[in-house]
């Protein structure tokens, strides 16, 4: 079981900055090449929770972009498909390398479904957002990586 942090998750440094490295290189590719057609990242990601209990789905109202974003983030429970209704949901958003962080708690709006608003992507880079869904302890929750340009 994951124990609960105050803050974003340091579990896989490495990992991160793999991942950064991977999305610096292809954004530097597409550049390069002068790649037709390419288009702002959508903001939606979806992947069972590190416990195996939830399915975050979780997507942007509109595209990334530098300045105040809002997401929807779905929860459902694994082993039922019902909706993971009246429970904590909080949200850590770091930008890899640069400490630009924020913790935002989701509001329910409608069964399974919470809205975290105002997250902040203060500059073009690489965000990466952990998403927790807390009881009494915590549940579950899963991390996802953003491009912003």
């Amino acid at each position: 079981m994951i124990e609960p942090r105050d803050g974003p998750s340091t579990r896989s440094p490495r990992a991160r900055a793999r991942r950064a490295a991977l999305a610096a290189l292809a954004l530097l590719a597409l550049q390069g090449c002068g790649a037709d057609g390419w288009e702002p990242d959508p903001g939606r990601r979806l992947d069972a929770g590190m416990n195996g209990r939830i399915e975050f789905s979780v997507a942007s109202t509109a595209p990334l972009a530098i300045g105040a974003n809002t997401f929807h983030v779905r929860l459902t429970w694994l082993d039922s498909r019902n909706p993971v209704q009246r429970i904590k949901l909080r949200v850590y958003s770091m930008m890899l390398g640069m400490r630009h962080e924020s913790v935002h708690d989701g509001v329910e709006i409608e069964p399974g479904v919470y809205e975290v608003a105002d997250v902040p992507f203060s500059m073009a880079g690489t965000y990466d957002m952990q998403v927790r869904a807390l009881a009494a302890s915590l549940i579950d929750e899963a991390e996802f990586s953003f491009e912003v340009y």
